[in-house]
């Protein structure tokens, strides 16, 4: 029996041997590169963003962003309050501040250090926050796309010469708004994801936010409703002859083809769509039907989705199975009376 190494117990009371053996170190990376998945692509971006935002403000104070003092992360608070409000009239939202906050935090878990962000007083300053109903802050909530909106939308894209181009962006509005998808689902929607059947079309969910273990997750759309993506997506995959890979491609300048598809096996490549891709197109359709892109986006294609099946009489659990919502408590942001 070989001699056990002393092992020591850290700061952090986790065990920790003194040395590992070579035998394991390809099974040691094998199992950390999965940490890159930890999170998705989009919010690794937003946390980005964020944390180099708070990383400015340290350095223009001479403060340590990482690890940081609680109380640099309040003041950061009040500084991004205060200067949002001069320029604009209006205060950061609870939500943008706790999404700067989760990127501080993030930040510091990997680097294995105590978060600032669960200090009490941190918390304490948060839940004031959340509780002050004297705020004036941006209202970001998208207004829902319903059938007359959509109507709209597919108007303007009729309105492009490009033919090409025309069914790729129908096939994507209208699946985004049947199926209730979020742009990033959209994105990362695959040939073999779908199965057109007599009357639906079932797209398959590998993975989903409300899905991050990978369980079976299917959306059924039916054929016979309103501006169904049955047809418009089969279209779209015909003109483009998409025989596998990603769904929705990108296409050359004069829209004419699609360009040269390659997909790694981390997801990065080239030749598709991503999330900002959708959000993007969305935005500028939205500006060419006449509905201003500041009260509608991506977003409002989910929202649409939700509204609209509630004003058609479906049932919450019916909704639920439509977006992929888990909690109907979810569902209340979105659903109005009905007359």
């Amino acid at each position: 029996m070989a001699n056990k190494a002393v092992a020591t117990v850290n700061d952090d009371g986790f065990y920790q041997e003194q040395t590992l053996p070579l035998s394991i170190l390809n099974d040691f990376e094998s199992a950390a590169s999965e940490t890159e998945f930890e999170i998705s692509a989009n919010t690794r971006r937003v946390y980005k963003a964020s944390f180099s935002i708070f990383n400015s403000y340290c350095e223009q104070h001479g403060l340590s962003p990482l690890p940081a003092d609680p109380r640099t992360v309040i003041s950061f608070i009040g500084h991004q309050k205060d200067v949002y409000q001069a320029k604009n009239g209006h205060q950061l939202s609870t939500q943008t501040i706790n999404s700067r906050l989760a990127a501080i935090r993030f930040y510091h878990i990997q680097a294995g250090a105590t978060s600032p962000t669960e200090h009490p007083l941190v918390i304490r300053v948060m839940r004031g926050l959340m509780r002050n109903h004297n705020r004036l802050v941006t209202d970001y909530d998208q207004q829902p796309i319903m059938y007359d909106e959509l109507e709209l939308l597919l108007q303007a894209i009729d309105s492009k010469p490009q033919l090409l181009a025309k069914k790729r962006d129908k096939a994507i509005i209208q699946l985004g708004f049947q199926g209730g998808f979020r742009r990033s689902e959209l994105a990362n929607i695959k040939i073999n994801h779908l199965s057109f059947l007599r009357d639906k079309l079932k797209v398959r969910l590998p993975y989903s936010k409300s899905n991050q273990q990978g369980q079976r997750e299917w959306k059924v759309l039916p054929k016979s409703e309103p501006f169904s993506a049955f047809d418009a997506v089969k279209e779209w995959i015909t003109a483009a002859g998409i025989k596998e890979g990603h769904v929705f491609r990108s296409l050359s300048r004069d829209c004419n083809s699609i360009r040269e598809y390659h997909v790694e096996q981390n997801n990065s490549g080239r030749g598709f769509l991503r999330g900002d891709d959708i959000y993007q197109l969305i935005k500028k359709y939205c500006h060419k039907a006449g509905l201003d892109p500041q009260y509608y986006g991506a977003h409002s294609l989910r929202s649409g989705c939700v509204t609209q099946l509630h004003e058609n009489k479906k049932d919450l659990l019916y909704i639920m199975g439509r977006t992929g919502h888990t909690d109907p408590r979810s569902l209340n942001h979105y659903l109005k009376p009905t007359d």
